[in-house]
């Protein structure tokens, strides 16, 4: 298999973050494309000797979840570099990754003047508490390793997702390849972030996003939930990937039950 020169170079840039001893950690810059084009060409042992810290989110699920598949590291989704760094992500960031604190999340409560939460509030697919792994991130990164080596075990999961500037039929796709390659037959609980910029295509037929998770994790009868301030947002959660949590669909809420870092 042919590889360019700028996928060795950025390869070489990886390796050397992961065996340089004075580096601690790893903030990606910004998700963007092309993660998943490293992956065969990452040298897992080095990273399995130099485990690092390793936090990003978007296209970065892709290195998150093949670090976990192919080493067991624990890695972070959350904000990037480029990100709005909020008083609200700094706290989670200096909470996560300086403290090493349990996390529990649950959206901020943000009534304004009105009644009752209409912004980052939650709704229950099926309602009731799970334990297990939490593993996930971008939802087409999720799909697009299906059939890889780089895809960790879903067995007994909590998987949580999150998308950015994707129209319907698209969506629908990528929750029917999670449903056809076994993933979310699997799975013990499902969370569902935020879909920024999501809709439906023009003319008729096109489904919501709300009748997909209808249609294909309601049918599951696993505790659910969506509207999580998990993806492509200024303030949002920052997830430890491949620890035990406790999630309950119906008060929206995940509580970390093991220390992320060592």
């Amino acid at each position: 298999m042919a590889i360019s020169p700028a996928q060795i170079r950025n390869a070489c840039r990886l390796h050397s973050m992961f065996a340089d001893n004075e580096v601690q950690g790893i903030l990606c810059i910004r998700g963007g494309n092309g993660a998943s084009r490293l992956l065969p060409y990452i040298d897992y042992e080095l990273i399995r000797r130099n485990p690092k810290v390793l936090l990003g989110y978007s296209d970065i699920t892709a290195l998150i979840l093949a670090f976990y598949a192919k080493v067991g590291l624990v890695s972070f989704h959350g904000a990037v570099g480029s990100s709005t760094w909020t008083n609200y992500t700094a706290k989670l960031f200096k909470e996560q990754l300086m403290e090493n604190k349990l996390a529990v999340y649950e959206n901020p409560v943000k009534k304004d003047n009105t009644i009752i939460q209409y912004k980052d509030r939650i709704q229950t697919i099926t309602p009731g508490v799970a334990e297990g792994i939490i593993l996930g991130g971008n939802l087409t990164l999720i799909t697009g390793l299906c059939g890889t080596p780089y895809l960790p075990d879903f067995k007994d999961a909590i998987l949580f997702t999150e998308e950015i500037d994707e129209k319907s039929e698209r969506l629908d796709r990528m929750f029917c390849q999670l449903r056809n390659s076994g993933i979310l037959s699997q799975i013990k609980g499902f969370i569902f972030g935020k879909c920024t910029n999501c809709g439906p295509v023009q003319g008729y037929g096109s489904l919501t996003l709300d009748q997909m998770l209808n249609d294909y994790i309601k049918p599951l009868g696993i505790p659910a939930y969506s509207g999580a301030v998990i993806g492509h947002i200024s303030d949002q959660f920052l997830m430890p990937v491949g620890v035990k949590v406790r999630m309950d669909a119906t008060n929206g809420r995940v509580e970390y039950l093991e220390k992320s870092l060592l």
